[in-house]
């Protein structure tokens, strides 16, 4: 009887296959929901947040960052903020609001990670331009 070929590969020899080491992904900091350090401070979240503005070349007129108890409440100002209410109900983020105009938004960081990122990154891209 001839051999049967196999119709398929299983599940570890894509993983196998496919498992490989991406350090340069760390450059875009933690997976989502997970925080720079466990017992992240607000002090903390503040500097990362400056940190990200400072090396995205922004002067931050046009964000305002103030330290609350839960976290970094953020506020954008802009013409057209390229927002959706979803975008600052992201993982990490709290009690976003964004008025009808899209003209400024509100959001607290609560915890660091992937979304608040983004967020930031974002902005400042759209302020650039």
């Amino acid at each position: 009887m001839a051999d049967k070929k196999r119709l398929g590969r299983g599940l570890d020899d894509l993983l196998a296959q496919h498992d490989q080491d991406l350090p340069f992904l760390d450059a875009y900091g933690p997976l989502d929901g997970e925080a720079v350090e466990p017992g992240t401070t607000v002090e903390q979240l503040k500097e990362a947040i400056e940190r990200l503005l400072r090396s995205n070349q922004n002067d931050g007129s046009k964000i305002t960052i103030e330290e609350v108890d839960d976290g970094v409440r953020i506020t954008l100002c802009g013409e057209h903020l390229p927002l959706v209410p979803s975008d600052l109900g992201a993982p990490g983020l709290e009690g976003g609001s964004l008025d009808k105009d899209r003209s400024e938004a509100t959001v607290t960081i609560v915890q660091w990670g992937i979304p608040a990122r983004r967020l930031i990154e974002r902005m400042c891209e759209h302020w650039a331009s």
